[in-house]
């Protein structure tokens, strides 16, 4: 009983600090300073930024939940931690491959980079529609191959 409490309580608090972390190295990625998040969405109100941030979080918290809890392929903390950067790997190859069909069939500027793309229309133009649009794509591939471990 106590080691369930104490492994729910670590796999927990690591799902909310990676899934957190990982929210912010991505808008840094974008060209969104850690110290201007809060600029971003308290004071600019971007709505862009707000929304890809919480898909973000939610994305990686749910798929390290799925991924630490399935009981079948993980025996053991490495095992687990193994299982979670191969899903990984997976996930982000079919996300990279929906953003690049979005990316093609989108309104992009003539010898625009997928990347500019993205950072333009979510930093700068703060379209909200486009980070759920491409949060979506994102949560769909995660939760599908976190699903096929259950």
């Amino acid at each position: 009983m106590l080691e369930t409490v104490l492994n729910s309580l670590i796999w927990a608090t690591a799902a909310t600090l990676i899934s957190q972390g990982l929210g912010v190295a991505i808008m840094w990625w974008l060209g969104l300073k850690p110290n201007k998040l809060a600029h971003e969405i308290e004071d600019v109100q971007n709505a862009a930024v707000g929304g890809a941030f919480f898909i973000i979080s939610l994305i990686a918290a749910t798929f390290i939940g799925v991924m630490s809890a399935a009981p079948a392929p993980a025996d053991s903390l490495l095992e687990s931690w193994l299982w979670i950067i191969g899903g990984v790997a997976l996930a982000t190859l079919y996300t990279l491959i929906g953003f690049a069909i979005a990316y093609r069939l989108m309104g992009r500027i003539e010898g625009e980079s997928m990347y500019s793309y993205i950072r333009r229309e979510i930093i700068d133009e703060q379209n909200a529609a486009l980070a759920f649009f491409l949060g979506g794509l994102a949560t769909a591939s995660f939760i599908s191959v976190a699903a096929q471990v259950i």
